[in-house]
């Protein structure tokens, strides 16, 4: 047992502390970073402090009051009240507003309003502009009838079979799971790449011939998949991290994200699902490293594994319009296919238990499955330099 943890120990610290590895661990959560600073200047460059003017020959702006505040990074943009059309004009010619609005003796009937400007102001400072005014008008309303108006109409997104809503601003608890299922994808990739690549290049550099007299077969294979598995967990453990952070922080100041909510039902459901699908992966391609003689024909037949896992994003529309349709309920239960599968359907729809438990249970008899086959193949390919181990011979009732 002790070389067990010895030999996952030596695989884990040796992809991890890599250069390459560490640069592809942080490369993604500073790209985020990154896109959400961007959006945050983005915001705050559009937001345009220079005043607002208006002339306001209805009277309804006698005695106005202040537009509701804004959230950080947009900037208030004061509304500067004007009596003589020639001094807004002059000061819209200096600089000193950025706009000007003027409301007529017959706004109310009309619903008409006059915008005079230079440079077209941004949509920001229009929104402010109609926010203080829409507040104006609803001051005589009782606060829950003006409230409602303010919060204007919100969209309700119902799955197909009527099981799962989510308002608009919740939207993003439906792309959760899509972000999930590319974290799954990315991660398994590089971990599992990582792991088929290690087997060809000690088969070809007759590492395995040395390091079979000091550990056995079983041993050497478990210790590399654990290693594997780890490696996979360390990359999406750190993005989910900062993803989460970003989300956190980011509904704040972002509008798309603040309806995000953690869902536990939906992270256990993704956890129990993906968690067998990567071993089960992990040990394919550890089966794949034992039985060709290069790193590049590898590559080539870890396509036949790989390709599979995108076909549900392939069937979005046909998801999205029947969750659980029977081509849905059917790549839930196929292995390559059931984890992405999932993770899309949970975000569609409530997915019944029995399903999801069938989809697990399949899952995880194909990991130990594949671990199984990962080390009947390398027992029986671990010594052959330059000779492919075909496939029926690891089928074959022939003792390994």
């Amino acid at each position: 047992m002790t070389k067990f943890w010895r030999v996952a120990w030596h695989e884990y610290s040796r992809h991890v502390f890599r250069k390459r590895f560490l640069f592809a661990l942080l490369s993604m959560p500073l790209f985020l970073a990154l896109m959400v600073m961007l959006v945050i200047l983005v915001i705050w460059m559009d937001s345009n402090p220079t005043p607002i003017g208006y002339i306001d020959h209805s009277a309804l702006l006698a005695n106005p009051l202040p537009q509701p505040a804004v959230k950080w990074p947009m900037r208030t943009v004061p509304m500067l009240p004007y009596t003589d059309e020639s001094v807004a004009k002059a000061d819209l010619q200096a600089g000193k507003i950025q706009t000007y609005y003027i409301l007529p003796e017959d706004y109310l009937e009309s619903g008409q309003v006059e915008e005079f400007y230079i440079k077209e102001p941004k949509g920001i400072a229009i929104e402010q502009f109609t926010s203080f005014l829409s507040t104006n008008l609803l001051v005589n309303q009782p606060k829950d009838i003006a409230k409602r108006i303010l919060d204007g109409t919100q969209l309700i997104i119902r799955s197909s079979d009527n099981k799962r809503e989510s308002s608009q601003e919740r939207l993003v608890n439906i792309i959760l799971p899509f972000i999930s299922g590319i974290l799954f994808i990315i991660a398994m990739s590089t971990s599992s790449g990582y792991l088929m690549q290690a087997v060809v290049e000690e088969k070809e550099n007759r590492t395995m011939e040395i390091m079979v007299t000091s550990v056995s077969p079983g041993q050497l294979m478990s210790g590399k998949i654990l290693a594997d598995i780890a490696v996979g967990i360390t990359q999406i453990v750190v993005w989910s991290l900062f993803i989460a952070l970003i989300l956190i922080f980011g509904r704040d100041f972002i509008p798309f994200l603040s309806g995000f909510t953690f869902s536990g039902s939906m992270i256990l459901i993704l956890i129990a699902v993906m968690v067998p699908a990567f071993i089960m992966i992990c040990g394919l391609m550890a089966a794949v490293g034992a039985t060709v003689t290069e790193a590049s024909e590898g590559q080539q037949i870890m396509g036949l594994f790989t390709i599979p896992i995108w076909i549900p994003y392939i069937l979005i529309a046909t998801f999205l319009q029947n969750p659980n349709s029977p081509l849905a309920i059917a790549l839930s239960f196929f292995p390559l296919t059931a984890p992405m599968t999932v993770a899309m359907r949970v975000g569609f729809t409530n997915i019944p238990n029995w399903q999801v438990i069938t989809s697990i249970v399949i899952l995880v008899l194909s990991a130990v499955g594949s671990i199984w086959l990962a080390g009947r193949a390398f027992r029986l390919g671990m010594l052959r330099y330059g000779q492919r181990l075909h496939w029926k011979e690891i089928f074959s009732h022939q003792r390994a």
